[in-house]
């Protein structure tokens, strides 16, 4: 897992976000974008937002590499 998804899963953690962090981290650890339903984006602030944003940014880079089969 990389530095900015467990920043992200912290951030959820600490907003009382707990069992969309584990969702998000179970994505991410395999390899999978986070996808928030629309009612869950609206409840999430800008910074958290981003972060998810950024992770999924992170796992589309990671996934579409010629090296896709070196996870973070």
């Amino acid at each position: 897992m990389s530095t900015k998804q467990a920043q992200a899963i912290w951030e959820l953690c600490r907003q009382g976000f707990q069992f969309i962090a584990e969702d998000a981290a179970h994505c991410w650890r395999s390899g999978q974008r986070f996808q928030l339903a629309d009612c869950e984006s609206k409840r999430f602030n800008r910074l958290l937002t981003t972060l998810i944003e950024q992770c999924n940014w992170e796992i589309e880079r990671v996934s579409n590499s010629p090296f896709s089969h070196h996870r973070m």
